[in-house]
């Protein structure tokens, strides 16, 4: 690891929380309905011969806080008694479920469980509970087999108010916030809370008096000389409320659990079932033949993708999956719904319908051309109005622009890839009509009849569109006569003509593939045979080269369509030439960033997004079937890295400067699962 101070989610599913830590020298904590790093001091440690030693997750250590109400400085000596941990001195290792800490006898690790997770509606209540109980756990440990005198461990959280103790008439030690996030254990005779003004203070002075004024309720872990104890934390959070606005929803869990304690309950019930399906997933990860670099960037990309997760209920009862845009908390944005149709279809693919049904429903308009959709569906748990995005807006050429024929594309692309790869045909007969209007949308947007969008949406007035590429350059910026674009298209036309096989309208499966030819030709057309490079932009004598030119082969090949995507197919001049454009990019002053390494995805800019990076390094090896050997292995270290100190104290971050990894936008980001496909 490059790293080993770097926040990370840690976060249940479909439940919009996260118990958020990791970056040394900074607190952490509870959050609900945002996915922001808090920054309250989290104490763990131990407490041996008298000197207690904690993890490097506070800001600071004061034993002051007495003096705010006294006024006065106190003598005392429990300072000399608490350390820091020093970071040399503390191990970590994030799995696909876990992230662990070990400082020599002493270790404390998260746990998230996952896995695939039914639609509700099929489940029966014992199912539901246990697929959407809004509970993550902790592990603290000491093995003190070898020592002279008992140990005592420490768990607490800054900003925690009561004692759970009080509302479980004894039968659980914990803390919580209100009604709305804490953590528990079940009454132990090693176990008990400890709440004081200066928990650390007074827990080194053997002050076990509780305190009803704590900042810090804790968790005190008996450890006898001799023993190893390990020790299970339920973590959880509980929002029974209607949570959005524009349709009303509240948490799918709100009716199967009653209140914060009852959720707690649940999972201390239940943690045999949550720890093994939280090993299954650390084990399924090691198992596989990804290097080391890989899986640690899979699992960070897991933890955000949980941490914007939110699974609600509406008024009839149906679930309503929203997936939020990490910082930005945009309610599923299209840009990102296509690229977790990977991830979704591997564990809960029913979210994928949910989400389109919902676009379909509520987020489709009509312009100018025929039917199209929106970008997202709101903000902040706001659903937009019907037929708007919370992002886009008319007379604009760059950010905040329309991206009406991109979002017209996702509709395509995620539901025929779903419901073919899935064989799901009730779903694609269900929505053999929209297929049909997608169809003639798309066509009608090629005005000179190329195979490619050259005509801007009524919706963008005196403006033009773009693409999810919005705060590039032009190079990925446009969306008129853009190579990454036009061969996006070319898949839609691709997967158009399995799709209408498969729902017998062979006349639009024969319109649909003549199209992909004349979008092929289009695209072969551009090559500039001197430079061995397609321009990213067909106009204005754009030099620009860019990488994402292959993003879209994924689809036809995801749906096992592999000859359309084969070097001796009936698109066989398309992948060759996309073949000597990736040759022509990926090197060192062009796409291969000179400093670090790594893949920006244009040559005219360092701004560069991991996740198409993670989408395309899977084309370009599984489907154009290029090997860069070692070079490949220096490439997912350079990505990793970017992740871990570039980016340490910003989540997992989509987008970043090639030359260093630092941030510039999409942080917290849940799109990186993208990486998902190398496990396949």
């Amino acid at each position: 690891m490059e790293n080993k101070s770097f926040y990370e989610h840690h976060s249940a599913f479909g439940a919009f929380s996260s118990f958020i830590l990791g970056k040394f020298g900074m607190g952490g904590g509870f959050v609900l309905n945002d996915v922001k790093p808090p920054n309250n001091n989290i104490y763990i440690g131990y407490k041996k011969d008298s000197t207690i030693k904690i993890l490097p997750f506070c800001n600071s250590i004061s034993t002051a806080a007495e003096e705010e109400f006294t006024g006065e400085v106190a003598s005392k000596g429990e300072k000399n008694k608490i350390e820091v941990i020093k970071e040399a001195n503390v191990e970590r290792e994030l799995k696909w479920a876990s992230d662990k800490w070990t400082s020599g006898e002493f270790s404390f690790s998260i746990i998230t469980p996952f896995g695939s997770v039914e639609n509700p509606v099929d489940m029966n209540l014992e199912e539901k509970k246990r697929a959407v109980a809004p509970v993550i756990f902790a592990r603290i440990s000491f093995d003190n087999r070898k020592g002279n005198s008992d140990v005592e461990m420490i768990f607490g959280v800054e900003g925690l108010k009561r004692r759970i103790s009080e509302a479980t008439s004894g039968s659980y030690f914990g803390a919580a916030d209100g009604r709305k996030y804490g953590f528990a254990i079940k009454v132990a005779k090693d176990i008990r809370e400890l709440s004081r003004l200066d928990v650390l203070s007074s827990w080194a002075e053997g002050n076990y008096e509780n305190h009803g004024l704590g900042r810090a309720p804790s968790l005190i872990f008996n450890v006898p000389k001799g023993t190893e104890k390990t020790y299970t934390i339920a973590l959880a959070t509980y929002d029974p409320a209607i949570i959005t606005t524009g349709i009303e929803t509240k948490f799918y869990y709100a009716d199967l659990f009653s209140s914060l304690e009852e959720v707690l309950k649940f999972g201390l019930e239940n943690e045999a079932y949550y720890i093994r399906k939280a090993k299954d997933r650390d084990r399924e990860l090691e198992h596989s033949n990804l290097n080391e670099y890989r899986k640690f960037i899979i699992a960070h990309a897991t933890h955000s993708y949980y941490a914007s997760s939110e699974l609600m209920k509406r008024e009839n009862e149906e679930p309503l999956w929203i997936l939020n845009e990490g910082e930005y908390v945009m309610m599923n944005t299209f840009d990102l719904t296509v690229d977790h149709v990977f991830w979704e279809m591997k564990f809960h693919p029913w979210t994928i319908t949910n989400a389109l049904d919902l676009f379909v429903e509520k987020y489709s308009y009509r312009d100018q051309l025929g039917l199209a959709f929106t970008h997202d569906m709101g903000t902040y748990d706001g659903f937009s109005p019907e037929g708007y995005s919370s992002y886009e807006l008319p007379n604009l050429t760059g950010c905040f622009s329309y991206m009406t024929h991109e979002e017209l594309l996702n509709w395509i692309l995620t539901g025929a890839v779903y419901g073919l790869k899935l064989k799901d045909y009730a779903w694609l007969n269900k929505n053999k009509e929209v297929f049909k209007d997608c169809f003639e949308s798309l066509v009608l947007r090629d005005n000179n009849f190329d195979g490619i969008m050259d005509l801007d949406s009524s919706r963008s007035r005196n403006g033009s569109e773009i693409t999810t590429y919005d705060s590039l350059d032009v190079s990925l910026g446009q969306a008129r006569n853009n190579l990454y674009l036009g061969v996006k298209t070319w898949a839609a036309y691709v997967v158009f003509e399995s799709t209408f096989k498969k729902l017998g309208l062979n006349e639009f499966a024969e319109k649909a593939i003549e199209k992909a030819k004349k979008a092929a030709a289009t695209i072969v057309s551009k090559f500039d045979h001197k430079n061995g490079y397609i321009p990213a932009v067909f106009e204005n004598g754009n030099t620009s080269r860019i990488i994402p030119a292959v993003e879209a082969l994924i689809y036809p090949y995801e749906i096992g369509e592999k000859e359309y995507v084969s070097e001796t197919g009936i698109f066989s001049e398309l992948i060759k030439t996309l073949k000597k454009h990736i040759r022509t990019v990926l090197k060192k002053g062009c796409c291969i960033d000179d400093v670090s390494g790594g893949w920006k995805l244009s040559s005219t800019s360092k701004n560069t997004w991991n996740s198409k990076i993670f989408l395309c390094q899977y084309v370009v090896k599984n489907i154009l079937n290029m090997n860069y050997g070692e070079s490949e292995i220096e490439w997912d270290k350079v990505h990793a890295e970017w992740q871990q100190v570039g980016c340490s104290i910003d989540g997992a971050t989509d987008q970043v400067n090639s030359d260093d990894g630092s941030p510039r936008g999409s942080r917290l980001y849940p799109r990186l699962v993208t990486s998902i496909l190398w496990m396949e």
